[in-house]
């Protein structure tokens, strides 16, 4: 007997709601260092790809984007967004964030801080074994690369393991 693979459709209201709880413990994690400025509302920032502004103690800031890949701990991959909205040709946030650092928050508490550059450039280098995949939203579908954790990890600027009660 064949099993048929169900197809998931995710929902941007429950996805929101997930990735806001993610934004809470980054922002938690962060705060102890940094202070934090949450720009993800102000429309130009959101078309940077940039969801926060984080202030070192000597004044400098640097800017971020926070993704929290739920998935990866059934697929043990991160999914590197390039196209957002199919039917409306929007590109994703791999190729549009101006962000210095992309922030990955995983279901297993750990934290992979990214320079975008180096990730787009190991997609660039692993183009032909790479394959991109849809993901069936409402009424659209998302394009993107599953990179494995292991490659991410390897190209991580820093890595943290939060502790279980960290939230």
């Amino acid at each position: 007997m064949k099993t048929q693979r169900k197809t998931r459709t995710y929902d941007f209201k429950s996805q929101e709601f997930i990735g806001k709880n993610g934004e809470n413990i980054l922002d938690k994690w962060l705060g102890s260092i940094y202070r934090i400025l949450d720009v993800s509302s102000i429309k130009k920032y959101q078309k940077s790809g940039i969801d926060r502004i984080l202030m070192r103690p000597d004044g400098s800031t640097v800017s971020v984007e926070y993704k929290f890949d739920l998935a990866s701990s059934r697929t043990g991959n991160l999914f590197f967004e390039t196209v957002s909205v199919d039917n409306k040709n929007i590109s994703g946030w791999g190729w549009l964030s101006q962000a210095e650092y992309w922030i990955f928050l995983l279901p297993t508490m750990e934290v992979l801080v990214v320079e975008p550059g180096k990730m787009r450039n190991m997609i660039w280098c692993h183009r032909w074994e790479l394959q991109e995949k849809e993901i069936q939203n409402v009424g659209y579908k998302t394009l993107g690369i599953p990179i494995p954790l292991s490659k991410v990890r390897e190209i991580a600027y820093y890595t943290v393991q939060l502790e279980e009660n960290f939230i």
